[in-house]
């Protein structure tokens, strides 16, 4: 055992102390037995810890650093290999003069592995950006663990545990205040589960998904377990043993949830990536141990002290390395279709152990997409009808879903549906901009698939097209977590029944608490369709009160219009010349600036860059504004939807509506994609007013060249 200066054993966290109930006092005859194989056993869990820690830090972050959780869990395997390596040298050394420093390190670095657990946590349970919640609890672990890290340097003859003397806060025993600083590490470790449930309940039948944070919730709460065995009292957290070896065992379910992370892995990939990252870790184990033993019979044997085995052992390694990879690969990859794959993938700058061919890539996009933006599901489909890849429900005659071309040049690879959104709301522009990237990056990944069978000798051509692929994959993944975030201001749905958004939440109470919501929305709606022109007070008055004698609807309507100017503008007082609503020449109008977005707005925005934008993105321009009608203008609205003052408008627009419809079916048979021709024919028939010939006549000529399914 290591001695202090004054030749006496030196006690360190783990050692028992008189009086202290510990398991053992290093001192006393009664208490030598059995310190010694109990001190080798915990050496020897800390020394595996630290062989696995960093043997899985370096793989993650040198193999996954794409994915957001790589950076956190190479920190948190650091922390680790800090606090074992610290331990193990305090245990086995014999200078007493290192272990004050030693001791800091190890408490420094175990103070900050909640933080870090529930660091890795986050990263894995949320896609997108960080709430305020998770940040400022996030940051209180931080803060935490540095506040004890300066108690540990400023008075490490007080530390913050259950042995005496301990540190204790001012009016607070040195027993209760390791309790609290148990009990704030634990909610610490807590937080870190509650966020991953919360995420498993939103994963829904994404089974990638929900693998992935399964193996995170079970790391988090082996860590927890390990990490409270370690921090609680021998006789409650029992022999330092149990939780290092617990806390290893987290380390490598951990290594699962972050490789999965990385940028659309397929789940079986992933878990070959981690089989195999673990029984090599647990050769390198195994490599290492015997490297000591080795090392120290050769120096006894030899009677030298100069690290021979060491020396030749590196020189080895080095020159076996790329010939045993090699034949591994061949071993692991299966027929020789499949190591010639993977000698591909891995010439393409791919390691061997995430390695992918790019369909797989395929289902994994199309379930985040389906995840983020709450969709009913999302499909790919060839140019012929053939389901390339499907996840969920989606309906392709949806008039709420959007289909986008998979080709690109003019070429036909397929198409894209995404189907509606499971609120029934239309798509917002942040989001279709998502979706057409999603498309290009899915079409992208399609013809690589195309041309990896084909050509699985031309690497040079491939590799930069592989390049290409990846990083709109990074600017998917990045536009998706821009697409999570609520959108500023005040939205509004009218192709379709009327629906509206303020700062991303949905408006119910048009007239606020006081004024009725009825007529508050029906306002909302006639101030909204008539725009700059505005409305006098007699319309509505006529169009919402009509049977109410003057003086009760004239009260009516000023309480009306008061809620519904605070609904839009919350927390302000306006005067009537200024505001969300104005008062002016005898005339309400509403301000256009209150609007930050509308379909409607972007539908007439879409027309027009369709007819005079490019012609080869027509085909895209055309489906975004068919996407954004989700039915007739202002259906179902209170007083103004079912009056005459909308018809005019109603009528033009499903006018239009159809029009898209029809030229979209021109474009597609145009371009040979028969199936979406058919289709966009027949949903314009089906909502026109009255028999279109020219419908039926396109309808004939599909038919009469190929069979397109039945109407």
């Amino acid at each position: 055992m290591p001695v202090r200066g004054d030749g006496q054993p030196r006690l360190t966290r783990n050692d028992c102390r008189p009086g202290t109930g510990r398991v053992s006092c290093g001192r006393c005859p009664l208490c030598t037995e059995g310190d010694e194989l109990s001190e080798l056993l915990e050496i020897g869990a800390h020394g595996v810890t630290a062989v696995l820690a960093t043997w899985l830090g370096l793989l993650v972050l040198t193999r996954a650093g794409r994915a957001a959780g790589a950076p956190i869990f190479s920190f948190l395997c650091l922390l680790l290999v800090v606090w074992s390596i610290a331990i193990i040298v305090q245990r086995t050394g014999t200078d007493p003069r290192v272990h004050p420093a030693l001791n800091l390190i190890e408490d420094a670095a175990a103070f900050l592995l909640p933080a870090a657990t529930l660091h890795i946590a986050l990263a894995v349970a949320i896609e997108g950006r960080r709430s305020t919640l998770a940040a400022a609890l996030l940051a209180t672990g931080y803060v935490v663990g540095l506040l004890a890290i300066v108690q540990a340097a400023v008075d490490p003859a007080h530390e913050i545990g259950f042995s005496q003397p301990g540190f204790a806060l001012p009016g607070v025993s040195p027993i209760a205040t390791a309790w609290a600083f148990a009990l704030v590490r634990g909610m610490i470790f807590a937080s870190g589960i509650a966020y991953l449930a919360i995420g498993l309940r939103a994963a829904g039948h994404d089974r990638a998904r929900r693998r992935q944070l399964l193996f995170a919730l079970a790391t988090v709460v082996l860590g927890v377990i390990g990490g409270m065995a370690r921090i609680l009292p021998p006789q409650i957290g029992g022999p330092p043993l149990v939780g290092v070896s617990i806390i290893a065992v987290a380390t490598v379910l951990a290594t699962y949830a972050v490789l999965s992370q990385h940028m659309f892995v397929a789940a079986d990939v992933a878990g070959r990536a981690v089989r195999w990252s673990l029984i090599a870790g647990l050769g390198i184990v195994v490599y290492a141990g015997t490297l000591v033993l080795l090392e120290g019979a050769a120096a006894s044997l030899l009677s030298i002290n100069f690290p021979l085995v060491t020396t030749l052992a590196v020189v080895v390694t080095l020159a076996l390395f790329d010939p045993v990879a090699e034949r591994v690969r061949q071993l692991t990859a299966g027929t020789p279709r499949q190591v010639d794959d993977a000698r591909l993938l891995v010439a393409l700058g791919k390691d061997a152990m995430l390695a992918q061919s790019p369909e797989q890539a395929v289902e994994p996009a199309l379930a985040r997409l389906v995840r983020t933006f709450e969709l009913v599901g999302a499909e790919l489909v060839e140019p012929d009808g053939n389901v390339l890849a499907r996840v969920g429900t989606p309906d392709a005659l949806d008039p709420l879903g959007v289909r986008l071309d998979l080709g690109e040049g003019g070429e036909v690879h397929g198409t894209a549906t995404f189907g509606r959104k499971e609120s029934g709301l239309s798509f917002t522009p942040p989001e279709l901009d998502a979706l057409a990237l999603a498309a290009t990056y899915l079409g992208s990944s399609l013809r690589l698939a195309e041309r990896h069978e084909e050509q699985a000798s031309a690497l040079a051509d491939l590799r930069a097209e592989r390049a290409q692929v990846q990083s709109q994959g990074s600017a998917l993944s990045d536009a998706l977590n821009d697409a999570t975030s609520p959108p500023p201001g005040l939205h509004v749905f009218a192709l379709g029944s009327l629906r509206a958004e303020l700062d991303g939440e949905p408006v119910r109470r048009w007239g606020g608490e006081k004024a009725g919501s009825r007529q508050a929305e029906a306002i909302f709606a006639f101030l909204f369709d008539r725009g700059d022109r505005g409305a006098s007070k007699d319309e509505i008055l006529e169009l919402v009160w009509p049977d109410v004698d003057l003086d009760r609807a004239d009260v009516a309507f000023h309480r009306t219009m008061l809620g519904l100017r605070s609904r839009l503008k919350p927390g302000r007082r306006t005067r009537e010349s200024s505001g969300p609503i104005v008062f002016h020449n005898d005339r309400y109008r509403l301000d256009p600036s209150v609007i930050a977005w509308s379909d409607l707005g972007e539908f007439d925005r879409l027309l027009a860059d369709a007819a005079s934008g490019d012609p080869s993105d027509a085909v895209r321009t055309l489906e975004q504004a068919r996407a954004l009608y989700r039915g007739d203008y202002l259906d179902d609205c209170p007083y103004y939807g079912d009056s005459a003052q909308v018809e005019d408008r109603r009528t033009a627009l499903r006018q239009r509506y159809v029009d898209i419809l029809i030229e979209l079916g021109e474009r597609y048979a145009q371009r040979g994609d028969r199936t979406a021709a058919a289709t966009s024919y027949r949903q314009a028939q089906a909502i026109a007013d009255d028999e279109l010939p020219q419908i039926a006549e396109a309808l004939g000529q599909l038919a009469g060249q190929h069979p397109i399914g039945p109407a």
